[in-house]
C-alpha cells in the first residue's frame, strides 16, 4: 500500500458488499469454524476432550481451504480480474492457513492442549480469522468490477448511499454531499463493486484518524469524470453508514486495478488523508 494497517474492527457485512462468481465456500465456511473455535478456547467450560475435537476438525479443515485460497491465483483472472492483484490475495492467504495448518497439526500430534499451545492458538487464529475476512470483500470487488458495464447507468446517488445497511453490519458514520448537477447523473458502474471501491477508500482515510469526520463529496465537472473525494474534516452533508473494512497489504493495489476495470480511476494519498474515486462517464 505503502501499505498500512486496518482499522480495528473487521465487518461481517463487508464479504455482503459484492457477491462473486468465484467459488469461496470453503473460506467462508472455515472462517466460520475457526470463529467458532476461536470462542471455544476462551470459555472455561469446554473440557479438553471437546476442545481437542474441535482443533482436529479445524485442523481437517485448513487443506481445503488452502486449496481454495491458492485457487484464486486462476479463478480470479479467468473471469478477467486483475492477475496480479488475485496472485497477491491468493500468496498472502496461503501462507496465513499454511501457518495455522501447523499449529493445529503440533496441537493434534500431541493429544492435547498445554496452556501455551492454547494462548498460540488464540493469537494464530484471530490473525487467520482477521486475514480471512479482509480477504472476501476484495475478491468480490475484484469479481464484480471484472463484469461487463450495465446497460443502465446506475445513478450517482445510489454509489454513495449507505452500504452499511442492516444494524448486524458494522460500519462508520461519513457525511455525503452530492451536488445539483449530480440529479439525474449515473455511472455505467456495477453498484455492487462501486459501494465496494468507496468502503475501502474510506477504510484507507481512517488510517490517518480513526476518530477523524469523514467526509464524502462528489463532483461532476461539465465533460470530465465524476470524482468521489473521501476525506477528514469538518463539513455539511447527508449521514450515512459505509461498511467497515479491514484493509490488508493487497487493498489498494486491488482497489487501482478494480477502478481500472470499471473504466476509472482509484487515488489514494496517504500524507494527506485523501482518496479521490474517478467514475466513467456515462
Amino acid at each position: 500500500m505503502g501499505e498500512n494497517s486496518a482499522p480495528s474492527s473487521a465487518s461481517p457485512s463487508a464479504a455482503d458488499l459484492a457477491p462473486t462468481r468465484v467459488e469461496l465456500g470453503m473460506l467462508r465456511n472455515g472462517l466460520g469454524s475457526i470463529k467458532n473455535l476461536e470462542l471455544l478456547l476462551k470459555s472455561i467450560k469446554v473440557g479438553q476432550k471437546g476442545l481437542f475435537a474441535a482443533v482436529s476438525a479445524v485442523h481437517a479443515d485448513c487443506a481445503p481451504m488452502i486449496a481454495n485460497a491458492r485457487g484464486l491465483a486462476e479463478s480470479l483472472p479467468s473471469v478477467g480480474a486483475d492477475a496480479a492483484c488475485a496472485a497477491r490475495l491468493a500468496d498472502l492467504l496461503t501462507a496465513s492457513l499454511t501457518d495455522l495448518e501447523g499449529v493445529l497439526a503440533v496441537a493434534v500430534q500431541s493429544g492435547r492442549l498445554s496452556v501455551a499451545q492454547r494462548l498460540k492458538l488464540e493469537r494464530d487464529l484471530s490473525r487467520s480469522a482477521r486475514d480471512v475476512a479482509a480477504a472476501l470483500p476484495l475478491v468480490g470487488l475484484l469479481d464484480r468490477a471484472s463484469r461487463p458495464r450495465p446497460l443502465e447507468p446506475t445513478p450517482m446517488e445510489l454509489l454513495h448511499a449507505a452500504s452499511a445497511e442492516r444494524p448486524e453490519h458494522k460500519g462508520v458514520t461519513a457525511l455525503v454531499s452530492l451536488p445539483a448537477s449530480a440529479a439525474g447523473r449515473g455511472a455505467s458502474v456495477d453498484l455492487d463493486a462501486a459501494k465496494a471501491l468507496v468502503a475501502l477508500g474510506v477504510a484507507l482515510v481512517m488510517v490517518g484518524d480513526p476518530a477523524g469526520q469523514l467526509q464524502i463529496a462528489l463532483a461532476v465537472p461539465a465533460g470530465e469524470a465524476p470524482v468521489t473525494t473521501i476525506s477528514l474534516g469538518a463539513g455539511a452533508g447527508l449521514r450515512v453508514r459505509i461498511a467497515a473494512l479491514r484493509l490488508l497489504s493487497p487493498s489498494v493495489y486491488c482497489a487501482r486495478a478494480a477502478a481500472e476495470s470499471l473504466g476509472g480511476r482509484f487515488e489514494y494519498a496517504p500524507e494527506a488523508h485523501r482518496v479521490c474515486i474517478y467514475w466513467p462517464l456515462s
